[in-house]
């Protein structure tokens, strides 16, 4: 039973610690198991720890210091057992616990201060490594790449609405305004042409009175119609016909007493 256990514990210290120092905000912890026939752990420490050992705590690790010195680790996660390192006094230096700083992607830097008194700053790499001084057996982990910015999702194209013809302007009809001369409400007296003139000749005279009486019937008619004054122009109308009439009768006797004597 005993011995069941004792394996169980080798294969609890010497399980890897999962490799968090990729994506690690905080100090991440390298170590080297190697020089007691294991492998490389890593662990990461969140935060800023105050003190090497701390940091080596909240990584995920264990430790323990020599009982005659104060602040010196001997062991961690138990290893070396204590078949190999008492830890009373320190250890020998071919068999030791080293302490190591590095920027994150850098070169390892061998401590000249104790891990219980330094404070190692957010983003480094703190190194253990078992031997004689080596440093740990990986380079330092490189700082986690910056989140890459988001891209907002494509929108999709937006559908303009197809653009609308103003409307046609209507045209108003056109109006056509006609306008009417305003009849005269005086009415030209006839030409003296409309008045037959006696002629040299009886019966053509005579003929001439005849035909115009009904031209002047006619226009004074006309006028009447025109005008509101148009029983003046009747009446002046009679009057001419009447003085043709009368006028070339006594022509026509004038040439027959003529031609009679």
């Amino acid at each position: 039973m005993r011995r069941l256990f004792f394996a169980l514990a080798l294969v609890i210290a010497f399980a890897p610690v999962p490799a968090r120092a990729a994506g690690c905000d905080g100090v991440t912890v390298v170590v080297d198991y190697r020089g007691l026939g294991g492998g490389v752990q890593q662990g990461c420490a969140p935060g800023s720890p105050a003190s090497g050992t701390a940091a080596l705590t909240a990584a995920g690790f264990g430790y323990t210091y020599a009982s005659r010195q104060a602040g010196f680790v001997c062991r961690i996660n138990g290893r070396p057992g204590t078949d190999a390192d008492k830890c009373v006094n320190a250890s020998p230096a071919t068999a030791y616990w080293s302490y190591w700083h590095a920027p994150a992607g850098g070169s390892w830097t061998y401590s000249n201060q104790g891990a219980a008194t330094y404070v190692p700053a957010r983003g480094t790499v703190q190194g253990w490594a078992f031997g004689a001084g080596e440093q740990p057996g990986i380079a330092p982990p490189a700082a986690p790449a910056p989140p890459a910015p988001q891209q907002p999702p494509a929108q999709p194209p937006v559908q303009q609405p197809p653009a609308q013809q103003p409307p046609g302007q209507q045209q108003p009809p056109a109006v056509t305004t006609t306008t009417t001369a305003p009849a005269s409400s005086t009415a030209a007296p006839p030409s003296s042409s409309e008045s037959a003139a006696p002629s040299s000749s009886g019966p053509s005279s005579s003929a001439a009175g005849q035909t115009s009486a009904p031209a002047v019937a006619e226009k004074s008619r006309q006028v009447q119609e025109k005008s509101g004054t148009g029983w003046l122009w009747t009446l002046l109308g009679v009057l001419v016909i009447a003085a043709l009439v009368v006028a070339g009768v006594l022509v026509a006797r004038r040439r027959r007493a003529a031609e009679e004597e």
